[in-house]
């Protein structure tokens, strides 16, 4: 059984979340009673990434071909596309407006495909490809806020809509690994958007929230407001980076170092009124706690190992998580979105399970700060309903509610590169 690019309620589909650390596919079905399930799903440690980009892309393409054919055996089917999740890429969110003059004094289906198309033919620097379209609000004439004009009378529509775009370079190398495995790319989802819809429920997308996905390689921020995605940002700061500053200050090999962070990992927060002195000093200071015992970097085996204070451990861990807070509220300061943020932050991604680190970031950002739990699909086992699940179950989600001739979804559909390609789009899409 081969699964096309086009989207059928009834019919399996396929995710793939991209990560630095980790890749992970899942296969799932909408079935008759609207109901979403995971029928099948494939994980591989990340390889040929550094960053949310890709490094070596052989390995890149192995590690994809291994994940996504493990989601195959499990589900009994084969896929042939799949919808892409990222972090990387160095993806920017802009606002945007455009209008039409109605032919007819009635607004028809017809009339807002016509609008999203314009919206989606407007220029875009070169260095950057389209991954996801928004459309936030219509107005007719003087109206403004209207969720859907169709069937409204009035002369001049428009739409305020919100874009998000990453290096076409980027794209391009994940378009070509998956290519490698004889797969296509239906869409790209960022990693950000996607843990929201997995951990944000209808009440605090409409108040607003900001949910920040703590990934391997990568961070992202994705700010929800009146049920609908404002922006988006990632730096290329993640908890593999955690890992490495484990690594280097205590002496200890890579794998150790993971080892210490998933077992023993933890942020103390500190009163913020009182001095900070330097990482190492500071966990000297916090007085006596239980003992770890970590082999030495290049020593030879020897009995016990090194013995180090967990205390001193929070303190290696702790300024990497709050150079990532620093620099996303930083970025959402300087696009003038601090206050669009909302008061409550929640954390998800394989980094935010870090004992004590809502409590941190609460004292740090100054916000109401919780840890999210991906929700909404029925049959997710216990290990799969993780935080660092959620961008996966999110867009299993986004691409179950999609619909084929969904006018937001036609901008935002990869871009094909022969002219027969090109060719059997337009056919596609307008007949």
């Amino acid at each position: 059984m081969r699964l096309g690019t086009r989207r059928n309620s009834h019919k399996p589909f396929a995710i793939l979340d991209i990560g630095s650390s980790k890749i992970c596919c899942m296969i799932g079905e909408v079935d008759k009673l609207g109901t979403l399930r995971l029928i099948g799903q494939g994980t591989h440690a990340s390889a040929g990434m550094r960053a949310g980009e890709v490094n070596v892309l052989s390995e890149f393409s192995d590690a994809i071909g291994n994940c996504v054919q493990s989601a195959e055996r499990a589900a009994g089917l084969s896929v042939a596309s799949v919808s892409v999740v990222m972090p990387g890429g160095r993806p920017r969110s802009a606002f945007g407006t455009q209008d039409i003059t109605l032919s007819d004094s009635t607004v028809s289906r017809r009339d807002i495909r016509r609008l999203l198309d314009r919206c989606g033919a407007q220029a875009l620097d070169p260095a950057l490809q389209l991954m996801q379209f928004h459309p936030l609000h219509y107005s007719l004439d003087e109206m403004r806020g209207i969720a859907d004009p169709t069937g409204m009378r009035g002369n001049k529509l428009s739409v305020d809509y919100l874009t998000v775009a990453a290096s076409r370079t980027s794209l391009s190398n994940i378009i070509e690994a998956l290519a490698l495995n004889h797969l296509r790319v239906d869409r790209f989802i960022h990693a950000g958007y996607a843990a929201g819809l997995a951990c944000l429920g209808k009440e605090e997308r409409e108040l607003g929230c900001t949910v920040i996905d703590l990934g391997g390689g990568t961070s992202s921020a994705a700010i929800f407001m009146d049920g609908k995605l404002i922006y988006i940002d990632t730096v290329p700061v993640g908890g593999q980076h955690v890992t490495t500053d484990i690594a280097r200050i205590l002496s200890t090999p890579l794998g150790e170092a993971e080892r210490l962070k998933a077992v023993h990992g933890s942020i103390t927060p500190v009163d913020a009124m009182a001095k900070a002195p330097s990482p190492v000093r500071q966990a000297v200071q916090l007085g006596m706690s239980d003992n770890i015992t970590i082999p030495g970097l290049g020593d030879v085996i020897e009995a016990g190992g090194k013995t180090i204070e967990r205390s001193l451990l929070s303190a290696v861990i702790k300024p990497r998580i709050e150079e990532v807070i620093e620099l996303l509220t930083d970025r959402m300061r300087a696009a003038r979105m601090e206050y669009a943020a909302g008061n409550r932050f929640v954390l998800t991604g394989g980094a935010s399970q870090l004992t004590g680190i809502a409590d941190f970031c609460a004292q740090l950002a100054g916000r109401n700060v919780v840890l999210g739990q991906p929700s909404g699909i029925s049959n997710l086992a216990v290990e799969e309903t993780s935080r660092s699940s959620a961008t996966a179950v999110g867009a299993l989600i986004h691409v179950s509610k999609l619909t084929a001739d969904d006018p937001a979804e036609r901008q935002t559909r990869t871009l094909p590169h022969g002219p027969i390609e090109r060719l059997g789009a337009w056919f596609r899409d307008n007949l």
